[in-house]
């Protein structure tokens, strides 16, 4: 019987990065990076054997850069000259965390320090995930002359609409959690001074209006359960059709069946996905556009497809369509119709219109909020979580289809249009759209919500009439899905997801002010007159299978060809044996994104 050695290799890898950077193939250096206004910034330079000048890779971060020793030898070891740093306030650095605020000016300095050392070509790419991806959408807005190409993971182009005040309403347990945990809640009162969105304020943390002045390439990898599940959509939108002439039409985007903490992890929420789930070519991906970009080498990257999307499908049933890659040139990448399915009073779903105007009534109390059960969340359980307990409340109504008899598969944006009424002069809307398998559990696969004094702008309010009905529209982000036969679409309305959003008090008053709470008597109404339904972006009449096995075989192809070009830049940098080589390129394929984070 073979020994597993597996849980060996993460020693052995570690073990081998310190051997080699103490033997003189990778130094490591530590600078105190002065910016335009005087603060200096703690950066760690570690540089390869061979030190011409050659394109480099930056790493800003607010999680300290003593973490990410073990990436910034990684990167070397292949040739890379590494620079990770603190950002603004944050660990080694001086100055005060301003949340990203300074993120484009910070950047595009310490890229001109970098394009001034010797061993740089002047040719920079930015990496990361999360908070070190936020950042580099910024910095690129500035359009930095030495910036070359960018790979940007689970991040957002916009913290107003993405991160802060999705739907108009606070993300309470994401952006309290995050903030608590960098010692900077005093900027929470700023935020909420500023909730209506202004570019006069949410300039430096926000890509509006800023697309053309971006001119180069990015991967964009996100997860469909990730919190900026649409930021990342958008970003690679905005680069790849608004974008200035290096960035148009050269950006990649990668989305997986993953939360923001768990890419390359088979558990996500409470389903297991398959093994070919995890994302073994994005690193792939990344090692061309390097060539490319900082090198002047071949144009490998430009053979790697525009999309590279996941297609979530029934878990448990291996011969069920989805849970495979595909590719597209484009995004949204194939035709769909957006089809209405209409809510009925009876509580089912179907794509006819009800033949008579109906409504159904629920009470919301702020003080008793639907908690939230998984979802695009980070701090709290996150992904697909059955979400049967809180459909069995009396505040949420819940509409269901017909058991399918035949597969449904959407890819796109997916919002629902609702024509609602209150007592309040403020409230919120919230939707849910579920998997319900046959067993009876509802996964949950994507969520949205609405505050009502935002529904026409989120510049500026408009709160509501009692009684008076209006039309809404909630966004529920985008996903890729596929309902097996035998399972049933679900969708379920309510006015609270707590603490994933905060609970609307119902009342005038502004986010953090003070507002004793106010019960609201809600009303979603139905029919010829106000046909309340959700909008999913249908995909018919093409061979999901046909797709897959398309996709697989020109991946694999792609991965091959890009892993020989990897070995070869390791070989060339170090002493290492072919064995060790191999192991310590399937470390840096598995573990890279993770780092990032």
């Amino acid at each position: 019987m073979k020994k597993d050695t597996s849980h060996f290799l993460p020693i052995f890898v570690v073990f081998m990065l310190l051997l080699v950077a103490f033997s003189g193939c990778v130094t490591k250096t530590t600078y105190m990076v002065e910016m335009r206004d005087g603060i200096k910034l703690a950066t760690d330079v570690y540089l390869p054997r061979q030190k011409s000048p050659h394109g480099v890779i930056l790493i800003r971060t607010p999680y300290n850069k003593d973490n990410l020793q073990r990436l910034g030898t990684m990167w070397a070891l292949m040739g890379w000259p590494t620079v990770i740093q603190d950002m603004r306030g944050r660990f080694a650095s001086e100055g005060i965390d301003r949340a990203f605020r300074k993120a484009h000016t910070d950047g595009p300095d310490t890229l001109a320090w970098i394009a001034s050392q010797p061993w740089c070509n002047g040719k920079i790419a930015t990496y990361g995930a999360s908070a070190l991806g936020i950042c580099q959408f910024f910095m690129a807005g500035e359009n930095p002359l030495n910036l070359a190409c960018q790979f940007i993971m689970v991040a957002n182009p916009n913290l107003h609409h993405y991160a802060i005040f999705q739907g108009g309403e606070f993300r309470k347990a994401l952006m309290e959690g995050w903030l608590e945990r960098q010692n900077s809640t005093f900027i929470l009162p700023e935020w909420f001074a500023h909730e209506n969105y202004t570019l006069d304020y949410w300039t430096n943390v926000s890509l509006d209006g800023k697309w053309e002045n971006i001119n180069v390439p990015a991967i964009h990898l996100g997860g469909w359960y990730d919190i900026f599940a649409q930021g990342t959509i958008d970003g690679f939108m905005g680069y790849q059709y608004y974008g200035g002439e290096g960035a148009k039409g050269k950006s990649k985007l990668v989305m997986g069946p993953w939360t923001h903490a768990t890419v390359n992890q088979l558990k996500q929420g409470q389903l297991e996905y398959p093994e070919n789930s995890k994302d073994n070519f994005s690193l792939n991906m990344f090692m061309d556009m390097l060539d490319e970009y900082t090198m002047g080498g071949k144009n490998d990257f430009d053979k790697w497809p525009s999309a590279i999307y996941y297609v979530m499908g029934d878990v448990n049933d291996e011969n069920a369509p989805g849970n495979h890659w595909l590719i597209a040139d484009s995004w949204p990448p194939l035709p769909y119709n957006s089809t209405p399915f209409y809510f009925h009073d009876d509580g089912s779903l179907t794509t006819v219109l009800p033949s008579s105007s109906t409504s159904l009534k629920y009470t919301y109390n702020p003080e008793r909020p639907v908690p939230t059960i998984g979802g695009q969340n980070l701090y709290l359980t996150k992904g697909p979580y059955d979400q049967r307990i809180t459909e069995e409340r009396k505040d949420v109504l819940v509409f269901t289809s017909p058991t399918l008899e035949e597969p449904v598969w959407i890819t796109g944006r997916v919002k629902a249009r609702l024509y609602v009424s209150s007592d309040c002069p403020d409230t919120d809307f919230t939707v849910k759209l579920c998997d319900v398998y046959p067993d009876g559990r509802s996964m949950l696969i994507t969520d949205g919500i609405l505050r009502m004094r935002n529904r026409n702008g989120f510049d500026h309010w408009e709160f509501m009439e009692a009684g008076k009905i209006y039309e809404i529209e909630v966004d529920l982000w985008s996903t890729s899905y596929i309902w097996n036969v035998g399972h049933k679409i679900r969708v379920s309305i309510s006015s609270s997801n707590a603490p994933r959003f905060r609970a609307n008090p119902n009342t005038k008053a502004a986010i953090g002010g003070d507002s004793e709470p106010k019960i609201a008597h809600n009303t979603v109404y139905f029919g010829y007159d106000h046909p309340s339904s959700i909008f999913l972006p249908v995909i018919t009449g093409v061979d999901f299978e046909k797709e897959a096995r398309k996709a697989s075989i020109y991946l694999q192809d792609l991965i091959r060809h890009s892993e020989q070009k990897m070995r070869e830049r390791i070989s060339s940098n170090t002493m290492l044996p072919k064995k060790a080589i191999d192991i310590l390129l399937d470390e840096i394929i598995s573990e890279s994104i993770q780092y990032g984070l």
